[in-house]
């Protein structure tokens, strides 16, 4: 009786275990591409920065016109901007030194357009870029005189103007031609925005940042 019933639990403890060892197999196979699928979106996106980094050197290098600000990520026009007291306009009547200032600002616009250009080349050309588009920051700032609300909207209005004054002369980052590609956004800081000179006069600035978006990230799914 007893070797009967010995009999009959082996088989049953050979197929539990067999059962349990094909769901573990299962649940490891599961993680494992899971895993891999992380592993190669990590990579992807790691190409995709790196691309855009490639890309951005130019910028980087043309320090007449461009400093990279390296803990904040963004780039400042190297020049000044100076405008008169509660002034915005990117005009002769609102700008300090207007000749010397109005020639940085159209180099500065032409470099800018052709690092835009190049990222839509590139974008064309490279397969793992297809998905990848770029928000635009072009961000005015205000030096702490005045009331604050109001420099807050001063400063926007700056952005703003240089935005207007880049299209008058055909440097328009929101053309047909960079749809799927630009999101153009400005922005005022006013007396706010990391990074703030110590000397309050250098404050009326403008920085440019430029972010890729790299599109759906699977592996938060």
């Amino acid at each position: 009786m007893n070797s009967k019933k010995t009999d009959f639990f082996w088989p049953s403890y050979t197929d539990l275990m067999t059962s349990l060892f094909f769901i573990m197999l299962v649940l490891f196979v599961l993680v494992f591409t899971k895993q891999s699928r992380q592993i190669k979106d990590l990579e992807r996106q790691l190409a995709i920065v790196n691309a855009v980094d490639e890309n951005l050197k130019p910028l980087k290098s043309e320090k007449s016109l461009f400093t990279y600000e390296e803990e904040y990520k963004r780039f400042k026009l190297s020049f000044d901007v100076k405008f008169n007291p509660d002034k915005s306009k990117i005009s002769s009547s609102d700008l300090e030194n207007y000749f010397s200032t109005i020639s940085n600002i159209n180099r500065a616009g032409v470099k800018l357009k052709s690092i835009i250009d190049g990222l839509k080349k590139s974008k064309e050309s490279d397969s793992k870029l297809k998905d990848v588009s770029y928000i635009l920051v072009i961000a005015g700032y205000a030096s702490k005189t005045g009331e604050e609300n109001h420099n807050y909207e001063l400063s926007y209005q700056r952005a703003l103007s240089l935005r207007n004054y880049w299209r008058t002369q055909g440097i328009d980052f929101e053309a047909p031609e960079y749809n799927n590609l630009i999101d153009l956004q400005l922005s005022g800081n006013g007396w706010g925005g990391v990074g703030r000179q110590i000397n309050e006069a250098d404050n009326q600035r403008f920085l440019i940042q430029i972010f890729p978006k790299i599109g759906d990230i699977k592996w938060l799914e």
